[in-house]
């Protein structure tokens, strides 16, 4: 597959390429995932509280319903580099580059083949789900790399004749962060490797094989710690909390539901390895006489990865309510498969599927370029720009020209994420919190007034992130009461504002969407339109005491 020199240093070129493609929506709130808001405004009560064990809630009440491995993440940045949106999601970040890393690992380790782990990562790497989740500070992008790490260890323990005393720590090390990250599915996740290694018909691993006393006593320990001082703390009532969420509100008792759930988990995964998929069946008897001539070592580990598919799907199906990052788990596993696949056969379609990705990175490309000439522009767009062009002319010219067509659409599939964020940052940058900040700080006369935020209180939590934790905003969500006090200001959404009597009030727009979107420089056709999408977008307005 790869002729270059450069092969050596893939394992290092391929999370960095990850870090260019995701930086855009990354490192700013191009968009603010509704779940951040629990975990940002949690840490920064939790440090304002010396408090490193007890998440709170917006309301200052005690929450739950998540384990403490994510609120440490993002306390120690907030720690090292203080709260900004940039502190809010780089460890985020970071380990979404940090799987891409595992996942080359992991496949060069069962596959001993470098071929197939630079595909397994960049087919990672190039998912729909990696790229959204390492731009978000929630806990999915740590629940898959504790996962990935967890099968690595539990796959060179089954595969191994003599397994490195490392991949037992991988195997229940990885587990313990899973459990301690997201709570009863990384145990079920666990359990199910544990059995199949057990059962497993090709390559039965003994008892005495599986089993480590010290690494599986200290992941225990590392599991069931939080928990432990979260009983003596608070007493029993934190689990009602815990398991309501992990279980009573989230288990549908709906059979036709399940079903549902699970047909789009398929439909989803389908659609998340677009064009992998497709390009797989292009020639369904060389995949058909692959698996036929595969030996028992082969076997085992594609079985595994069909029974944690197999899993997540069951899982997807069983919640009441389905959402696509519930796959992730699976996703570097699949990958593994894919490319074990496509370095040993010859597919058909790669050169359509790649034409197809880099036409649509020259249409977004253009987008941008004309946006920029003709609209307006900023650094951000202008930088994306002068990158993409770089990118798409080293297709031609460059080192990419040599390498296999599964490489080129694997980058052309994440760099269209790339050019998409630059198109849209002119868009939707400043976000609402923004805004806001920078027009409620000069209307205050000292620190001390507290700002009382009406509606969604993901713009309260947005609002504490753009202003480093330095306002005392108070989220009231659809507690429409005016505050006692007189020198407090409101902020309060456009939908909201006919609840209040501002009689006494100065009001001033305090955000919009679509804020740097001039209409006016855009064609005739399109300028109505363009009016109408800002007079939809969502507005907040800032109440100051006259």
């Amino acid at each position: 597959m790869e002729k270059s020199g450069i092969r050596s240093w893939t394992y290092i070129i391929i999370p960095l390429l990850f870090l260019i493609y995701t930086a855009p929506g990354a490192l700013d709130y191009l968009f603010f995932f509704p779940d951040e808001k629990y975990y940002t405004d949690s840490v920064m009560q939790m440090m304002d509280k010396d408090d490193c064990f007890t998440p709170y809630q917006a309301d200052g009440s005690p929450r739950f319903k998540k384990p403490i491995i994510t609120y440490w993440v993002l306390m120690a940045s907030y720690k090292m580099f203080g709260v900004s949106r940039i502190s809010s999601r780089l460890f985020f970040w970071l380990a979404g580059a940090t799987l891409v890393l595992v996942t080359w690992l992991m496949a060069r380790s069962i596959s001993g083949n470098k071929n197939t782990a630079t595909l397994a990562a960049l087919i990672t790497a190039a998912n729909p789900l990696v790229l959204m989740s390492a731009s978000r500070s929630i806990p999915d992008i740590l629940l898959v790399l504790s996962l990935t790490l967890s099968v690595w260890g539990f796959l060179e323990i089954m595969l191994a004749e003599k397994t490195k005393r490392r991949f037992y720590w991988f195997a229940y090390g990885g587990a313990a962060l899973a459990f301690e990250t997201k709570g009863f599915p990384a145990a079920a996740f666990a359990g199910v490797s544990m059995l199949f290694l057990l059962l497993n018909p090709w390559k039965k691993v003994s008892f005495k094989k599986l089993l480590r006393p010290l690494p599986i006593i200290v992941s225990v320990l590392i599991a069931v710690s939080w928990f432990v001082v979260m009983y003596i703390i608070h007493g029993s009532g934190y689990w009602d909390m815990f398991f309501e969420d992990q279980v009573g509100m989230r288990i549908s008792s709906k059979i036709l539901q399940v079903f549902n759930n699970m047909g789009l988990a398929v439909a989803f995964l389908v659609a998340f390895f677009i064009p992998w998929i497709f390009m797989l069946f292009s020639k369904p008897k060389q995949v058909k006489s692959y698996f036929k001539e595969k030996d028992n070592k082969v076997r085992s580990v594609l079985f595994f990865i069909l029974v944690w598919v197999v899993l997540v799907v069951l899982m997807s199906g069983a919640v009441f309510k389905f959402y696509d990052r519930y796959l992730l788990p699976v996703v570097p596993l699949i990958s593994i498969f894919l490319a074990l696949v496509f370095t040993r056969i010859e597919t058909s379609f790669k050169n359509t599927w790649f034409r197809v990705f880099l036409v649509l990175n020259l249409v977004v490309l253009t987008l941008s370029l004309v946006y920029a000439i003709f609209i307006a522009c900023n650094w951000v767009l202008i930088l994306g720009i002068v990158f993409s062009a770089t990118w798409m002319a080293s297709y031609f010219w460059g080192p990419f020209k040599e390498k296999s067509k599964e490489i080129l659409i694997a980058n052309a599939v994440a760099f269209l994420y790339f050019n998409a964020c630059i198109l849209l940052y002119p868009f939707l940058i400043p976000n609402n919190g923004k805004q806001l900040t920078d027009h409620i700080i000069p209307k205050l006369s000292d620190n001390t007034e507290e700002v009382f935020v009406y509606g969604n209180i993901r713009t309260a939590s947005s609002i504490r992130v753009h202003s480093n934790n330095k306002l005392h905003v108070v989220s009231m969500d659809t507690d429409f009461q005016l505050p006692a006090g007189r020198n407090n200001l409101l902020v309060i959404s456009k939908n909201d504002l006919n609840r209040f009597d501002l009689s006494s009030y100065e009001i001033s727009l305090g955000s919009e969407e679509w804020s740097r979107v001039p209409a006016e420089k855009f064609p005739g056709f399109l300028k109505n339109a363009i009016h109408k999408l800002k007079d939809s977008g969502e507005k907040y307005y800032i109440a100051k005491p006259k």
